[in-house]
């Protein structure tokens, strides 16, 4: 029997809880009432089942509580390498995505108009029937090129499956909203690496994060939550710059405030600084770093080195003008980067995400160059690949996993309207209409494909646009597998295995790709000898047998053991057969080898000369081409000159738009979690609804008080919030939580809203990545 529970008596159940745990406190002074139970009572089976976490990227392993086979509570891994046992809230409250009665039910067509409620149950079968007569009609018109698909999180198995099976049909069109930050390119242009960087965080002694989420949505946050709460006097002292004071600013050692756009800025002030006062590592710099020194192209002309650039733009007077920090503050943090034995400068989309964000990320970069910190002990490192099988078909070499296109407000649809071209569009872990600054393209774009398939298990923004959804299980109810981040130093294989039996008519996704390719046959089904996602784990983690290195997860002391092994060029085998070893790994929750080569050379550069690039040429080049300086900071202002005159757009909208993500809400799902809703803004106070921060001081010059409703509007678009005083804001600017907005069947209508009408669908020309933060918007009382 399905239950309704409404939102009120779901809180009135937790406060209950509440206030039982806290007369439990001080019961040993008003003793409670011994409670009677029948003589034949006993207490459940109890039993665990270890997996991992998939509601954002850093996959952290959990324990699933199970009672007599009943599913009531999720726990931390101890076993995982990364997280610890730790578990954030998102982790901890999983469980309500299993039991929300909003789930699906099982699949439904739509019957009624785009974007409506209108739809109905159809069995299975019918569902599969009908994709596969689509695909085969694409396919059979040689148009297989118009089949397209969207995703979301879909690494390791999911993306190889979805991979292979676009091969074997014959399209190319993978789109991903992978929320990339742009960091592989810093890589790859200054290090010839095509990866993200990883941190050595454990091992570093100062960790300066440029508005990075390190505590909030970063990409590793349970490893930084890690080298955070370390011994104070073993671990790395955090500096967070930032333009709010964030949940990460607020547990840092310092905060250093900065405006808006001026991260870049203030890295060229620290090099100068480091520069002037020799606290980089020239010999490092002299012998592995090309673009130091002034040098002459292949064209002939002379360009100015590195060096030239930071002591003519970074001089601190002028760098302390444009980002509003103190010189003074400035050379304290100059010289506790100079001093430190392994520092680290951390960036994230609030650098990147925004016009002239690559030449700023290279910039902070850079600074990581002048200390030597690349593929050095406490800097940035290279995460190895995993030992795992190749491709899942005969692809060339090379062609594991996906190559796809980067879904961000210009890619997709593209400009200028829908995609007349697609035909059968598939959404996986993606939903466009709620991610894209351009919403309302992405509506029109859906509506117009003939056959829209959503693997949803909600109807959630984009579901509604959908001809069909196929309901997937949820990640507790499904087999997968997980890697760590790329941040991450060392890799890690987590299991994703099901931890209960499904509780509705769903199916996994994988299954079901695996089932449409055996029905299509031919070359399509060719490919594939497995019926279901299970045993290609299955069969993954008994390759890892063979791996001659790491190991199943476990606890901490033999994980220092293994890595102490390793350093020395040894491992010990396993002795166990593939299949005993896929058991042990299941039953500890994943793999991973704790080893890492400080001497790997092709973790420093890939670059032919096997030197790093400060401010390489092809970046200079993409800059130059698109009338962007060489960085934000390369804008000098004179001290005491007078302000450059106010733009119309200043004048009309005077505020700084600043979207930002919180803990609670840095993943698709989390907005379906009550349990999330009730705690989002920590430092506000704020739950169930969208609310703007802005400076006390800034909010009453425009006569307006806290509490009250306003609209936050700009040139492309508007929403409504509830205003906040927040001393934590700059003056001048508008912080607004990003990813309220979904809408949350069973559980009322929180009043969300989507800061991203408001930024529309610009972006940095230089990278491709979306423009966040160069929006100007003004608020109005509602």
């Amino acid at each position: 029997m399905n239950v309704a529970i409404s939102r009120r008596n779901f809180l009135v159940g937790t406060a209950g809880a509440g206030i039982g745990f806290g007369l439990g406190a001080v019961s040993h002074q008003f003793p409670l009432q011994v409670i009677r139970v029948r003589a034949d009572w006993q207490p459940g089976v109890e039993s665990f089942v270890s997996s991992t976490c998939m509601l954002c990227p850093a996959h952290c392993g959990i324990r699933a509580r199970l009672v007599d086979g009943a599913f009531t509570r999720i726990d931390g891994n101890p076993l995982h390498p990364v997280s610890q046992g730790g578990l954030c809230p998102k982790g901890v409250a999983g469980i309500q995505l299993a039991y929300h009665p909003g789930r699906l039910k099982g699949p439904v067509r739509r019957v009624g108009p785009a974007g409506s409620d209108e739809f109905e149950p159809i069995s299975w079968d019918a569902a599969i029937d009908q994709v596969v007569a689509a695909l085969r009609s694409a396919r059979d018109a040689g148009e297989a090129g118009s089949v397209e698909w969207l995703l979301g999180d879909a690494h390791g198995v999911m993306g190889d499956i979805i991979a292979a099976f676009c091969r074997a049909y014959g399209t190319d069109r993978i789109t991903v909203d992978d929320y990339r930050d742009g960091s592989a390119e810093v890589m790859r242009l200054c290090q010839g690496i095509s990866a993200p960087p990883a941190y050595d965080l454990l091992n570093s002694d100062l960790v300066v994060s440029f508005g990075a989420g390190l505590s909030e949505a970063w990409w590793a946050s349970p490893l930084a939550a890690r080298a955070r709460d370390t011994d104070p006097d073993s671990g790395p002292r955090w500096i967070q710059i930032d333009v709010r004071l964030s949940r990460t600013a607020a547990s840092a050692n310092q905060w250093i405030p900065i405006r808006p756009g001026t991260y870049g800025a203030l890295a060229l002030g620290v090099a100068y600084l480091l520069v002037r006062e020799g606290l980089y590592d020239a010999n490092a710099v002299s012998q592995r770093v090309s673009g130091w020194e002034d040098w002459t192209d292949e064209t002939g002309t002379r360009q100015e080195g590195f060096r030239s650039l930071v002591l003519r733009h970074g001089r601190p007077d002028e760098v302390s003008n444009r980002t509003g920090v103190p010189v003074a503050q400035l050379t304290e943090l100059a010289k506790a980067f100079g001093a430190a034995r392994s520092p680290i400068a951390i960036w994230d989309h609030a650098v990147s995400w925004r016009r002239g964000g690559l030449s700023d990320a290279l910039a902070i970069h850079a600074l990581n160059i002048l200390r030597g910190g690349l593929n050095r002990r406490g800097g940035i490192l290279v995460q190895p690949p995993l030992p795992l099988p190749g491709p899942l078909d005969k692809a060339p070499a090379g062609a594991a996993g996906l190559s796809p296109r980067a879904l961000t407000s210009t890619t997709w649809p593209p400009p200028g309207g829908a995609s007349p071209a697609t035909k059968v569009l598939f959404l996986y872990q993606s939903n466009p209409v709620a991610s894209s600054a351009r919403s309302d393209d992405v509506r029109q774009a859906l509506s117009r494909v003939p056959l829209v398939v959503s693997f949803s298990p909600f109807f959630d923004e984009s579901a509604r646009y959908a001809n069909l959804i196929l309901p997937d299980h949820t990640y507790l109810e499904r087999w997968q597998d997980a890697t760590a981040p790329a941040a991450v130093g060392f890799p890690v294989w987590g299991v994703v295995q099901p931890v209960i039996k499904p509780l509705q008519d769903t199916r996994a996704t994988g299954d079901v790709i695996l089932n449409l390719a055996a029905r299509l046959g031919g070359e399509v089904g060719a490919w594939s000898r497995w019926s279901s996602v299970e045993e290609i784990v299955r069969e993954r983690g008994m390759a890892l047998a063979g791996a001659a290195r790491g190991s199943a997860f476990v606890g901490g002391v033999r994980q220092q053991e293994l890595r102490e092994l390793g350093s020395r060029g040894w491992w010990l085998p396993h002795g166990q057969s593939p299949e005993d070893y896929w058991k042990a790994i299941v039953e500890a929750g994943g793999w991973f080898d704790p080893h890492y080569d400080y001497n790997d050379r092709a973790a420093f550069s890939q670059h032919a000369d096997g030197r790093a690039w400060i401010f390489p040429a092809e970046a200079r080049r993409r800059l130059q081409g698109s009338g962007e300086p060489l960085a934000d900071g390369f804008l000098p202002v004179t001290a005491g000159a007078p302000a450059a005159p106010e733009t119309a757009v200043q004048s009309s909208f005077p505020l700084q738009l600043v979207p930002f993500r919180v803990l609670t809400l840095a993943s698709g799902g989390t907005p379906l979690m009550p349990w999330l809703l009730e705690h989002l803004g920590v430092l506000t106070d704020d739950a169930w609804e969208t609310w703007a921060e802005v400076n006390p001081e800034t909010a009453r010059g425009l006569g307006l008080r806290s509490g009250q409703r306003v609209r936050v509007e700009s040139e492309r678009g508007a929403f409504e919030a509830t205003l906040r005083f927040f001393v934590g804001a700059q003056p001048g600017v508008v912080n607004v939580p990003y990813g309220l907005h979904a809408r949350v069947e069973g559980w009322g209508e929180p009043r969300g809203a989507n800061p991203l009408a408001a930024v529309g669908g610009g972006m940095d020309p230089t990278s491709g990545l979306p423009d966040w933060y160069s929006t100007r918007v003004r608020l109005t009382a509602i």
